[in-house]
């Protein structure tokens, strides 16, 4: 696609509101090239206007240098300066799957057989290699009467985040501060029942009927711990063998790494800020059966008079007594006297306000120290954190060491999303096919309940020439722009419209570029010394008798050299009278739309 832009080309002030309006009928346009008008994406002609013309010639001579103004640009390549090729790898983390029944490559079940007590349910256990064992019958497996309640725990890499401030040396004398930490929560889900098949709702010997299921989920526990261990990595140099061990904080082991000492770091305290399950919470206080969050604001000084605003709360201290050490403060509209050490909370939570001092400062102003939270609300143990989970809390003293959400009522559905993290659904895959060798049609199914996330989380990677990928190297980037070339407008700095009276001072032979006329010979004197080379009348009453009046007696001519102007081109856009000359102007601005 190409861009054109009009270029604005100043006629004066005769121009301001000029109309371009449609004639009733147009001249014929000769067959001019496009570089009479424009070279190089520079303007290759002038305008010449008649001194002696009407403004509706003035405002055709605008309309035609528009027109020329949409041609006023180059076309050159797209030029690629730099490409890089960005790639992306879905990194979410997919927990195991709960295997269910798993028949594949056996070939000995038959179509009408009993799909319960068929040896292909998953028996709970695992082989050396970590892969389900499917050798039990419903009954006898861990799925007996579609209910599972072996436990089955998922993991949440980096779903809380912990923003703290500690400290742990390790024994190379090294300090690890940890201030702001992505840790893991787990999701235990007790029992997991297919519905209908525990209800009965299904025929043994139809293996159709086991392909959905819908799921109940009961004992579901999320639980995250805020606790960092320390690991240790020794260090091996392949001359001199063991050079030393080095030790990284970490919630999850790092590849590579053993665990050296646990909980290094533990539990959460006031001050700290955690994300959990939606919720942004900074912690104020902790209880022993709650924890308090809202947003604090620290110390604060204001002068008495001033109002200072904290969210949606503010504090303006009316009167300030230094030596009773008290202070009038109106908090959010409440007027209330403290003195220092005094507290203050709204009912509502919304501030919460201690003095912590008075004094006169420089100048004699006096002055308020007041410690400052809003928003202010607790969670209890035992609390709906979110509709339809209750939360848990681990306190120790001063320091939330867990927190756990656990469920109120049976999730049930085809579907369970559990945290807006992870998905849960069963899903059997079930395949017929005919057996050649006794004409029977036999039967395969494998069935898991699969627990996905609920939507990809990507990392990216910019690669560039030299780069590797999956084994590949990348040897070359080839780009291919589309337009592969772009219209670079131009930058017009000298004006194209002139008085034939500017022409005709200079002399005719030191014009240097194509003119184009605007006006018959008794208004423009240039077409008047032209007429001849341009073969039209030089009078009106010539003009009259040869074209007419009126719109239809507009004309447009054209010489590709004219020698009395140096050998350049020249056109001519006239009529008899103004409305002749307007029609011209309108077919050539025409034309010249087409030239594009």
């Amino acid at each position: 696609m190409k861009v054109k832009k009009i270029a604005a080309l100043a006629v004066g002030a005769a121009m301001v509101g000029a109309t371009i309006g449609l004639a009733s009928a147009q001249p014929t346009v000769p067959n001019i090239p496009k570089d009479f008008f424009v070279k190089n994406g520079q303007p290759n002609v002038k305008i010449v206007v008649g001194s002696q013309g009407a403004a509706m010639d003035v405002a055709s001579a605008a309309d035609i240098a528009v027109a020329i103004g949409t041609l006023l640009y180059t076309e050159e390549d797209v030029a690629v300066k730099s490409a890089s090729v960005v790639v992306k790898k879905d990194v979410s983390y997919d927990p195991d799957d709960i295997p269910v029944f798993d028949n594949l490559y056996r070939g000995d079940f038959k179509v009408g057989m009993n799909v319960e007590t068929y040896e292909a349910w998953w028996n709970g256990s695992f082989d050396s290699d970590g892969n389900p064992i499917f050798n039990a019958n419903l009954s006898a497996s861990a799925w007996s009467g579609g209910v599972f309640d072996n436990g089955w725990d998922v993991l949440v890499p980096g779903g809380v985040e912990w923003k703290t401030y500690h400290v742990w040396k390790d024994p190379n004398g090294e300090k690890h501060k940890i201030t702001d930490v992505n840790i893991y929560y787990t999701i235990h889900i007790g029992k997991v029942t297919l519905k209908q098949l525990n209800d009965g709702d299904v025929t043994p010997t139809n293996i159709d009927d086991f392909n959905d299921f819908t799921l109940q989920v009961d004992n579901v526990v999320a639980n995250v711990t805020f606790s960092l261990n320390a690991y240790e990595k020794t260090l091996w140099d392949p001359v001199l063998g063991a050079v030393g061990t080095t030790y990284t904080v970490s919630d999850l082991k790092p590849s590579g790494y053993a665990l050296y000492e646990s909980d290094v770091i533990k539990g959460v305290t006031a001050g700290d800020t955690i994300s959990l399950f939606g919720k942004n919470l900074k912690i104020l206080d902790i209880g022993s059966n709650y924890i308090e969050y809202g947003n604090d604001w620290g110390d604060n000084y204001i002068n008495v008079g001033e109002t200072k605003t904290f969210g949606n709360a503010y504090i303006k201290p009316i009167d300030i007594d230094v030596s009773s050490e008290k202070a009038l403060l109106d908090i959010n509209g409440v007027i209330k006297t403290l003195h220092v050490g005094d507290t203050y909370q709204a009912p509502d939570g919304s501030i919460r306000v201690t003095l912590k001092d008075t004094f006169i400062g420089i100048g004699g102003t006096t002055t308020v120290l007041v410690e400052v939270q809003t928003d202010i609300d607790r969670i209890y143990d035992g609390d709906e954190y979110m509709p339809g989970w209750v939360a848990r809390l681990g306190i120790n003293g001063s320091e939330l060491d867990w927190f756990a959400l656990v469920n109120e009522n049976t999730l049930e559905g085809k579907q369970i999303e559990l945290f807006n993290t992870y998905k849960m659904d069963y899903v059997a895959d079930i395949m017929k096919k005919k057996n050649p060798a006794d004409d029977k049609m036999y039967a395969a199914m494998s069935a898991w309940v699969v627990i996905d996330p609920v939507k990809p989380v990507y990392a990216t990677k910019e690669l560039g020439i030299g780069d590797e990928l999956g084994g590949w190297t990348i040897d070359d980037i080839k780009v291919t722009t589309d337009p592969a070339k772009a219209d670079i407008v131009s930058k017009i700095t000298a004006p194209i419209t002139v008085l034939d009276t500017e022409i005709m001072e200079a002399g005719l032979d030191s014009v240097d570029s194509n003119l184009i006329l605007i006006g018959g010979p008794v208004v423009n004197s240039v077409t008047a010394a032209l007429a001849d080379k341009l073969g039209v009348p030089s009078d009106y009453d010539g003009w009259k008798s040869e074209y007419g009046t009126g719109a239809d007696s507009g004309v447009i001519k054209y010489v590709a050299e004219c020698g009395a102007i140096g050998g350049h081109g020249v056109v001519l856009v006239a009529g008899t009278d103004r409305e002749g000359t307007k029609a011209a102007a309108e077919a050539l601005m025409e034309f010249i739309a087409g030239l594009h």
